[in-house]
């Protein structure tokens, strides 16, 4: 769950206002998220797409900077509502992990209360007097229906490209002037070399076109690292000069 304060949505809730994603400081300084196949076309051509080990298992991220402060973007890049995960286009909205046969009772919507501490405008409450979900609110539920809806489908490949060993670690570790460092541990990757071998068969078996798609976006994507070291570097470097 991406949140810092969550809570359930529940009626009480509606009359609360949300504001621009960009409003809240967790969508703007996240750096990786989790994400789904069906979005990978739109993230992969601007954000390195690899996996994160976690405890169940291996899961779909994108890695959307180096730095640990919301800095170190690509220009035009920091603030674009569409090269957002759909995770953060719907934040504050957010869901609760479902946590298989042990989940907890309760509804999955729940709503992040971090205070928006840079709203550009009066915000929306979640629900009209009249009861109706506003456009804002209609928005974010939408971006989480269409996550949810792929997540089986991401978990399966993911966790069967872990089962044949076909992934692999890839620690970032980069020096990026006026004393910061780069120390992201957890991630990886589809080694380059199993790329011409037939260890991908079972794969494609299991998840067709779907599976061939996703692996050639992850491997065109990670030339997208340099950009990523490049922009951080210069981020680093302002913060010396200033």
């Amino acid at each position: 769950m991406l949140a810092e304060a969550p809570r359930p949505l529940t009626s009480e809730m509606m009359a609360l206002r949300i504001f621009s994603p960009f409003a809240y400081p967790l969508p703007r300084m996240a750096r990786i998220v989790p994400v789904v196949m069906g979005e990978a076309d739109r993230l992969s051509a601007s954000f390195p797409l690899v996996w994160r080990r976690t405890a169940t298992g291996a899961e779909l991220v994108v890695l959307r900077t180096l730095m640990e402060d919301g800095t170190g973007f690509a220009p035009g890049m920091a603030r674009a509502l569409a090269l957002l995960p759909l995770l953060l286009q719907a934040y504050p909205l957010t869901l609760r992990p479902d946590g298989g046969a042990d989940a907890a009772p309760g509804p999955r919507l729940m709503i992040d209360t971090a205070v928006a501490d840079e709203p550009s405008d009066a915000g929306a409450p979640i629900a009209t007097v009249e009861g109706r979900m506003s456009r804002g609110a209609e928005l974010r539920i939408r971006a989480l229906q269409l996550f949810e809806r792929d997540l089986a489908r991401t978990r399966g490949l993911s966790n069967a490209l872990a089962r044949r060993g076909l992934l692999e670690p890839w620690p970032l570790a980069f020096d990026l002037g006026g004393g910061k460092r780069c120390d992201i541990q957890g991630l990886l990757v589809v080694p380059p070399a199993s790329f011409d071998t037939p260890a991908f068969g079972p794969v494609m078996e299991e998840f067709g076109v779907a599976a061939a798609k996703l692996l050639g976006l992850h491997r065109l994507s990670l030339f997208r690292t340099g950009q990523l070291l490049a922009m951080a570097r210069a981020a680093s470097a302002k913060v010396v000069a200033a």
